[in-house]
């Protein structure tokens, strides 16, 4: 019976709370093509990590420079938007 107590409460517990982290980076080009073409810095938030980030959209070509980071509460799919960073949403409510 006490065995089983610890599976029972597993099984009772109906809600899960998930979380994940978001990234924001300034991200600048180093392609010799995008001076040409007058592609500047850019202020990204995504939930990949500075190495993914780098690795997925360009590896030696951009330089990713992380700016800030905070938890968000929630699920990421379903193409859902990564959440506002926490001190935003307290400028706009001043």
């Amino acid at each position: 019976m006490i065995k089983a107590l610890p599976l029972l409460l597993l099984g009772i517990s109906t809600s899960a709370f998930a979380e994940y982290r978001a990234f924001q980076y300034l991200v600048k080009s180093h392609d010799p093509y995008a001076v040409t073409t007058g592609a500047k810095a850019q202020y990204i938030v995504s939930t990949l990590n500075p190495q993914m980030y780098k690795s997925y959209h360009g590896g030696s070509m951009i330089t990713v420079d992380l700016l800030r980071t905070w938890i968000c509460p929630g699920y990421t799919g379903r193409r859902m938007a990564v959440c506002d960073h926490p001190y935003d949403k307290e400028a706009a409510i001043k």
